[in-house]
This record gives C-alpha cells, structure tokens and sequence, in this order.
C-alpha cells in the first residue's frame, strides 16, 4: 500500500500536538530522474527505479559534468549503457553542480543493485 505524503497543514498539527520528528524527504521522479530536494534550492538527482529496470543491467557510465558546472534545464547529466541500450539522462532544472558521484564511473554496476542512497548522480543548487 502506497503512503500518501502528508500535506503541509497535516505536518503544522502533528507539530503542535506534539509529534516533532521531521518529515521524510519527499522523493520526486521526472524522466527517469529522482530528485530528493536537501535544503532549499539544494536537491540530490539519481536514476530512477523504473529507468533501471527498462535499461537492464549497466555496464557504462559517462558523467559529462564536473562539480561548479552550471547546468541548463535539460542538460545531459549522465549516459548509461546497458545490455538493452544507451541512453542519456538530463537534469530537469537549471543550477549549478556542488557535487558529483564518480564512483559511478569507477563502478557503474552499483547502479544495477538499485539501492537509491548509492545510485545518486549529482547534487544541484538551483538558483
């Protein structure tokens, strides 16, 4: 059964009544991409559960970015290659890059195991 997130009104009640633990952060998904957003303007990408199970097993990683690189909406962010295809991914928001994951260019099989706190891409500041 899917949780339903809690809106921002349910979260002040549970809040005031007491119940103090923060939210989990809420993960969304955009062509392939989850973005689980830090702080503000701060948000972490990776790729999706639903776009590794369509690519199949990663064999190839390419980051084409480097940290402070300021990045258009719809800039290539990473480009994978699989049993079943190539494919390249995109960021979904303009910023500039505080964080890149090379060790999936060292390993890109991690990516194959699914774990999302292992699969992440980049961290993006959006401005």
């Amino acid at each position: 059964m899917t949780e339903h997130p809690q809106s921002f009104w349910q979260r002040l009640m549970n809040w005031f009544r007491g119940n103090k633990t923060p939210a989990a952060p809420e993960i969304t998904v955009k062509d392939g991409v989850w973005l689980e957003q830090r702080d503000q303007g701060h948000y972490r990408m990776g790729l999706s559960s639903d776009a590794l199970e369509q690519i199949g097993d990663i064999s190839f990683a390419d980051l084409p970015i480097l940290a402070d690189d300021v990045l258009a909406a719809g800039d290539d962010i990473l480009e994978v290659e699989s049993d079943k295809a190539v494919e390249n991914f995109k960021t979904p928001f303009a910023g500039t890059v505080v964080k890149v994951n090379e060790d999936l260019v060292g390993d890109p099989a991690t990516m194959n195991k699914n774990k999302q706190a292992d699969n992440w891409v980049l961290d993006l500041q959006v401005a």
